[in-house]
């Protein structure tokens, strides 16, 4: 196994050793192979705020983490370009956990609750391929709404079918090291690092599985509050963690943040046998773009929380079993509600299509796979009503009671040149009808 402190060497020694795919494989050194199971373990990892700019393996940011287990995880995987999520945290996971868009689930804002009517992933799974699969939800849930007081708030995952939950129900912590654990609806106070403990109830977890399982791990980081993590869990040892240096410059601490997040995901990967590595299909994304705070190369106000490409645009990377395209990027449209569909296709449920979700797995293999055409994401509350729609260049943004814009991503990634703002020539119009029209099939 490859044990020790976790770095990019872990995660090559990890393939090598059998989490990418094909037949039965030895690690070096051993002589028996490897058994590739019917049905693959699968490792959905989601962090909390960070965007492309936050990210080593997209040139967005100026300044981006030290983060050599996704850095590996890319370099040994398939890394998506053009994958989009929600502008926010509980819509996003609305998404992946029901595969439909937020205005058919009205999970359309952070603290949004979902119904116990929609079907979960999970519960996809058990009845589409029966007594095979344990699942476990791990870290922020952030479905069950705001009133902590309401009957089945803290047992609400378990109620939408998840055999096993740990971590918070809420959107977040007022401190990383002061929280409040639920465990299966039994609640708790905890005083270990969000990020240590989460990576602990999963491995723990893990460890007691005897066949084929699904792990949803969910980062609180890098969400606010900014905060200098445990020494050893990053190498910024020079960061003061006085409140007042925190606040004037938020990013080295985010990034720092970053950093222990990706050294504990590198401990859980550790944790695999070989056999556990080579059954298991690893899928990151992040949830949303990055905090208006921090966040890099786009306008401030083009983070998280916004229809433009700071808020919508994720990395997604997907690793291990399955995965033939190794150290290869795919520019294929792609979007967190497709999640649901690409993990009940990799089960093997039979189902590549679901709602509004569509599977991509066939791309992990294929570079010629078929992808969606159109991607689409939304934000509303009492005073918001946004939508967005793009097809492989061309992207459309509707803000409640403004002007429509209209953006060439291919030629303005970061949004600066509106092809409405003076008006539209007739390339523009026939663009702008296209994308409007898909938009009113889509919100119909």
């Amino acid at each position: 196994m490859c044990r020790g402190r976790v770095g990019a060497s872990f995660l090559i020694c990890c393939v090598i050793g059998g989490c990418g795919s094909g037949g039965n494989s030895s690690p070096p050194g051993t002589a028996d192979p490897i058994t590739l199971n019917e049905n693959p373990n699968i490792l959905l990892v989601i962090s909390d705020d960070l965007g492309l700019d936050a990210s080593s393996n997209y040139a967005v940011g100026i300044e981006t983490p030290v983060t050599p287990t996704l850095d590996a995880l890319a370099a040994n995987g398939l890394v998506f370009d053009n994958a989009w999520a929600y502008p926010a945290c509980s819509p996003t996971r609305a998404t992946i956990l029901t595969g439909k868009y937020g205005f058919r689930t009205g999970v359309l804002w952070p603290g949004d609750e979902i119904s116990l009517n929609e079907t979960s992933l999970q519960s996809f799974i058990n009845t589409n391929v029966p007594n095979t699969y344990n699942h476990a939800v791990v870290g922020k849930w952030h479905l069950a709404g705001q009133n902590r007081n309401q009957p089945g708030y803290v047992d609400h995952p378990n109620l939408m079918g998840i055999d096993y939950f740990a971590g918070l129900i809420g959107g977040g912590v007022g401190d990383y090291f002061s929280w409040p654990l639920v465990e299966n609806g039994r609640s708790s106070d905890s005083e270990g690092y969000t990020t240590t403990a989460f990576v602990d109830l999963t491995i723990d977890w893990i460890a007691g599985q005897q066949g084929p399982w699904f792990a949803w791990l969910a980062f609180n980081a890098p969400h606010t509050p900014f905060h200098l993590p445990p020494l050893g869990l990053h190498d910024r040892d020079t960061l003061s963690d006085a409140q007042a240096d925190i606040d004037a410059d938020p990013l080295p601490y985010y990034l720092a943040m970053i950093e222990a997040m990706d050294r504990e995901l590198g401990r859980l990967l550790a944790s695999f046998s070989a056999e556990t590595r080579a059954n298991t299909v690893i899928i990151y994304i992040g949830d949303n773009g990055t905090p208006r705070q921090v966040v890099q190369g786009h306008v401030r106000t083009h983070g998280k929380g916004s229809v433009y490409e700071g808020g919508v645009a994720v990395p997604l990377i997907i690793s291990g079993r399955g995965v033939t395209r190794i150290g290869e990027r795919e520019s294929a449209l792609v979007s967190s509600v497709d999640l649901f569909s690409t993990i009940a296709d990799l089960a093997g449920t039979g189902y590549k299509e679901s709602d509004d979700s569509k599977s991509f797995a066939g791309l992990l293999s294929s570079a010629t796979a078929d992808p969606r055409e159109y991607a689409y994401a939304e934000i509303k509350n009492d005073t918001r009503d946004d939508w967005t729609i793009r097809n492989g260049r061309y992207k459309l943004i509707q803000r409640l009671s403004l002007a429509q814009e209209l953006y060439d991503l291919d030629a303005d990634p970061f949004e600066q040149d509106d092809l409405l703002f003076n008006g539209t020539d007739a390339a523009e119009a026939v663009i702008l009808a296209e994308l409007q029209m898909q938009a009113d099939l889509i919100r119909q």
